[in-house]
């Protein structure tokens, strides 16, 4: 008899608690929200915070306020996050550096998996191989057969050592069976001026920083990462028709939240993220970015998360490329 009291006033106690909890995601939110960004305004992942901070207040009815905290690849920006009161108002823009800089630094101050809940996915941008016009090289089959003849000669540019730029040119160069040189930049802008001046032979970079270069004939694009053809450069081939099948990279963006964040809360905000990057104006304006709408629920989005660490751990590892 004691056992069935006790069991039923905890059933009554977890009912309430998961009342509670709806009852606040209902609510939510009370004051403005962070959306805390761990790189400089204009780059991709700004841009992807403040659309959603345009949009989302009218869903909200409280202002969205996009806080830029640069510094050690987003380290400081999650672990701000990391350690923020649960509640969804204070909410984290990762891009794919996210998991990167897990799978190339043993030392974090935050578990880049148990300390945060994945929201959604917003966006994916696949990357793209870009040459000097210089270079003997007009596609990807060329380019393989170009370095095979030059082992550690040919070298190619990215943002940094580590980037998501870098490993997935390490990941090609094994599955194509080349050597090339990685030169590390601060930036993908000083990365592909270079390749421009011939400095570099190559540049991995993305579609809406290449396509002008493109255009005006300073670089030619010979392969892009992503599983379709980019909409800005429909004659590039992808590195799964020209060369490697199944072939896929790219900067991706997605919401974070605390990790002790109510699932019921969570299911909340993304729910109201993927509405307004269904609206048309929101999606044009990521197609002129080279990116793609990308969302998920917050299982699946965990499920990539982990299968993107997953990924470029193996890759780093093989590679030998580490963190500080």
């Amino acid at each position: 008899m004691t056992f069935s009291i006790r069991k039923f006033g905890l059933s009554v106690l977890l009912g309430a608690c998961l009342m509670g909890h709806a009852a606040f995601a209902q609510d939510f939110p009370t004051k403005p929200v962070r959306l805390v960004v761990g790189f400089p305004p204009g780059g991709l992942a700004d841009i992807m915070a403040r659309i959603l901070a345009e949009k989302l207040p009218a869903v909200w009815g409280q202002p969205v306020v996009v806080e830029n905290r640069p510094g050690a690849s987003g380290v400081i920006a999650a672990d701000l996050v990391a350690k923020a009161n649960p509640d969804g108002h204070t909410l984290l823009l990762i891009l794919t550096n996210h998991v990167v800089i897990a799978a190339v630094r043993p030392k974090l101050p935050f578990d880049p998996l148990t300390d945060f809940a994945p929201v959604s996915q917003v966006g994916s941008s696949p990357l793209i191989l870009l040459a000097n016009p210089k270079l003997p090289a007009n596609t990807l089959p060329e380019l393989i057969a170009l370095a095979k003849t030059k082992p550690g000669v040919l070298t190619y540019s990215t943002p940094g050592d580590g980037s998501v730029h870098h490993l997935q040119q390490e990941l090609l160069n094994a599955a194509v069976g080349v050597k090339m040189v990685h030169v590390p930049y601060v930036g993908g802008a000083p990365a592909m001026l270079d390749a421009i001046s011939g400095v570099v032979d190559l540049n991995v970079g993305s579609p809406a920083q290449g396509i002008q270069q493109v255009e005006a004939g300073k670089l030619k694009a010979l392969s892009y990462t992503g599983e379709k053809r980019s909409a800005l450069l429909p004659n590039v081939p992808t590195v799964a028709e020209a060369a490697v099948p199944g072939f896929y990279a790219a900067l991706w963006g997605g919401v974070l939240a605390p990790g002790r964040t109510p699932t019921a809360l969570v299911a909340r905000i993304n729910a109201d993220i993927r509405q307004v990057m269904s609206q048309p104006d929101v999606r044009g304006k990521m197609t002129k970015l080279g990116t793609d709408v990308v969302t998920s629920s917050p299982e699946d989005f965990d499920k990539f998360i982990r299968a993107e660490l997953g990924k470029w751990s193996g890759v780093a590892k093989q590679a030998g490329v580490k963190g500080d």
